[in-house]
Formats: structure tokens, C-alpha cells, sequence
């Protein structure tokens, strides 16, 4: 009896030894394969974080070498009729013309090839040349060849020049450009194709650059054959904080402390008169600056002469014959208001044509004063500007060619 009962209980032991075997392989091999897929799991999870780091990386490195940007500015003009009387015909019975407009819009995109390679691409969108027309504006590269000191630009870009020209429209002191007094030959907007040549010195307060350009071209003119190229260059010294780039500003919002005097001059051959009696053209400009903060306020103090000489050869816009002047003030209040400070700023400008030019042109000037309110510097502004301009031309009477006329206009400036 003692010998069954031995059996059996040594027989139920081991039944239930090997069930207990079997549940822990079992259950071992759930955990194993739970172990399995966690390691597939954080596998796949590393490729894609490795995969999202390469990415990110690259997107990084892209922004360091792509930039892309936007400007506009858009105005609402009211004008006086150029008689300046209601019964004038000239617009339906109004004294004064009012006009919304979109003044330009620009696309701005830059990409860096390497460390001394770089080109930029930017476009024109104005209703004041043609209407809602996309045009090239920039269209270069630039090789930086030996540090600041020497650099070349290649393509369509603004060409060594005087302040303003170099300012633009949207880095200008005052709203508008001043166009009565600018007159040098281009293609667009200041632009022209050709190649520039540029550097810094003296600790980047020495700025110099020299450009070759295709010029004027006239069909049928004293230039149908474009082998004159029209040669200028720009030379500007900083007496106090340094503007380094290779354009500069009328203003910097108080930011920095600029006494800067600048040499500006044009020439092409047989660029003016006609093609049987092709003429000359030479242009020059000298042009000052001085900002300063006092900290009470920002004072602003600019001022430009030029010269234009088309060697006695008839010609009108762009390539007028005469002198300008052109002088500004500004003041820029220290605090915030709101969004942003105010600033008051006047400008006086001048064009007096030379006496072979008095046939078509009498002499021209323009006084604006202003009062802006500066949200983001140059990338946010709003502007009220009231101009009185001495018209200097026109057709008619001599009443008409020596009128002047008012207008006021509100603008607003925001780039990116």
C-alpha cells in the first residue's frame, strides 16, 4: 500500500513540474517576443529621429544659404489740379485729383553658393511705369575676392552712384524718392546691366567702387551701336561709424552715429544729341550726411550738389543739362508713442537747367515736409507728407510752364 501511494504522489510531482516548465517557457517566450518587437520598435524610432536630424540640418544649412523677402509700399495721393482752379478741364470739374496706388512691391531672394560666392534675384511690381507688370530688378552675383577689401558685382544691380541712389526707396530719409534732383542714366528703377567693382578700407570707414555698364542706347540716337559702355564711380568716407555694406541708408533711426561725405561721377561717350552730331555726358555729384543721437532726439542733417553736362547736346530726362541741389532735415523723437516714434522730416530740392535746355525745361523745385511714424525702422512705417513743387515745364501758356502745385499724400512702407 505505502508503495502505490509513493507512486502516485511522486507521479502527480512530476505532472505538475512539467506544466510548471511549460507555463515559464511559455511565458518566457511571450517575453521575449515582447522584448523583440520593443527593440524593433526603438530601432525604427532612432532611423526616423536620425532621419528627422538629417532634415532638420538640412533645412538649417538652407536657411543659412536661401533667404527670401517681400517689400511694399502703397499711398493715397491727393493732388491740385495743375491750374489749380475747379473750371480748369483737366479733371472733370475737381480742384484736386485723388488716386490710391500700390507705388512698388518688390520679391526679394538671395542664396549663398559658398563662403565667397553669392547671387541675388529680386523683382519690381509697380502700376507708376507699367501697370501691375512684373519686372527684373536685381539680378547678380557676387565674388568676394580678397575679404572687404575687393568684390565684384556681375549682372543687373545698381551701379556706383550717389547716396541716394545707393539709399533706394525704401531706405530713404524721406518717403519719395528725390527724383528732381537724381538724374543719371539707367535701366530700371537706378539699375543697370554692366559689371561693379568695390571694397573697404580703413577699418571699413573707406568705401570705394567703380562700375562699367552698357549705358544709354538709343535706336536710331547717337548710341544705336552700344560700343560706348558708361562709366561711373562712387567714393564715400565715414568719418564716424562705418556704413559697410554696398549700399548705405539716409537714415538709421538713431541706431548709429554717421558723418559721411560722399564723390559720385558719370561719363559716356556719344551719349546724348543725335546720330549725326553724337555728344558727350558727364555727371557728378558730391553728397553729406551727419546723424547723431543726443539721446533727447536723433538729428539728421543731409545735403547733395550735382552737376550734369550734356556738352551743349539737346536732351531731357534723365540725361538733363543743369545743376541740382537737394537739402533735409529730420528729427526723430527718442521714446515710443504706441507702435512706434515720430519723426518730422523736410526736404528742399532744386534742378536748374542750363541754357540750351531752357526751350524745353524752366527751372524746377520741390518742398516736402513731413511727419512719419516709424514702427520697425525701414521695415515699418507710416508717412504724412505734404509737397508744394514748382512744376517747371508743361505745355501752353508760360503761365503753364511756371505754376506750382500741392499735394498730400499718406504712405505706408512694410518689408520683410
Amino acid at each position: 500500500m505505502k508503495k502505490v501511494i509513493m507512486t502516485l504522489v511522486i507521479t502527480f510531482c512530476v505532472v505538475i513540474l512539467c506544466n510548471v516548465k511549460v507555463g515559464f517557457t511559455q511565458e518566457g517566450q511571450g517575453v521575449q517576443q515582447r522584448l523583440d518587437y520593443l527593440e524593433s520598435r526603438i530601432s525604427e524610432i532612432t532611423t526616423v529621429q536620425e532621419d528627422n536630424t538629417s532634415t532638420i540640418d538640412s533645412l538649417k544649412g538652407l536657411k543659412d544659404k536661401v533667404s527670401l523677402g517681400f517689400g511694399m509700399r502703397t499711398s493715397f495721393l491727393t493732388t491740385e489740379d495743375a491750374a489749380g482752379t475747379k473750371g480748369d478741364g483737366r479733371s472733370g470739374g475737381r480742384s484736386w485729383d485723388k488716386d490710391f496706388n500700390v507705388d512698388n512691391m518688390r520679391l526679394y531672394m538671395g542664396a549663398k553658393i559658398t563662403d565667397n560666392i553669392s547671387a541675388t534675384f529680386n523683382t519690381e511690381i509697380s502700376n507708376t511705369t507699367v501697370a501691375d507688370d512684373v519686372r527684373l530688378l536685381d539680378a547678380f552675383v557676387e565674388l568676394k575676392m580678397l575679404k572687404d577689401y575687393f568684390k565684384i558685382r556681375f549682372g543687373r544691380h545698381l551701379p556706383a552712384a550717389d547716396r541716394y541712389s545707393l539709399n533706394g526707396p525704401y531706405y530713404q530719409n524721406s518717403f519719395q524718392f528725390p527724383g528732381l534732383v537724381v538724374k543719371y542714366p539707367n535701366t530700371l528703377n537706378g539699375r543697370v546691366e554692366g559689371v561693379s567693382f568695390w571694397g573697404l578700407l580703413a577699418d571699413k570707414k573707406f568705401k570705394w567702387q567703380f562700375s562699367v555698364a552698357e549705358g544709354t542706347e538709343v535706336s536710331g540716337g547717337p548710341n544705336d551701336d552700344p560700343d560706348h559702355f558708361q562709366y561711373s564711380g562712387h567714393l564715400v568716407y565715414n568719418f564716424w561709424e562705418p556704413e559697410p555694406g554696398f549700399y548705405n541708408s539716409g537714415t538709421y533711426y538713431g541706431k548709429k552715429d554717421v558723418l559721411a561725405l560722399g564723390l559720385a561721377m558719370f561719363h559716356q561717350s556719344d551719349a546724348v544729341g543725335t546720330a549725326a552730331e553724337p555728344s558727350d555726358y558727364t555727371g557728378w555729384n558730391v553728397d553729406f550726411l551727419l546723424e547723431k543721437n543726443f539721446g533727447w532726439g536723433t538729428i539728421d542733417i543731409e545735403a547733395a550738389y550735382y552737376d550734369y553736362n550734356n556738352h551743349k547736346a539737346a536732351a531731357t530726362g534723365a540725361l538733363s543739362d543743369g545743376q541740382a541741389w537737394e537739402a533735409g532735415f529730420g528729427y526723430l523723437y527718442p521714446e515710443k508713442i504706441g507702435w512706434g516714434q515720430p519723426q518730422f522730416v523736410s526736404r528742399w530740392q532744386q534742378f536748374d537747367p542750363t541754357d540750351n535746355m531752357t526751350s524745353a525745361q524752366f527751372s524746377q523745385s520741390k518742398l516736402e515736409l513731413g511727419l512719419h511714424y516709424i514702427i520697425e525702422g525701414h521695415n515699418g512705417m507710416i508717412a504724412l507728407v505734404y509737397s508744394n513743387e514748382h512744376l517747371g515745364s508743361g505745355t501752353g501758356s508760360d503761365v503753364d510752364w511756371n505754376e506750382d502745385q500741392s499735394a498730400v499724400r499718406l504712405g505706408m512702407q512694410f518689408q520683410h
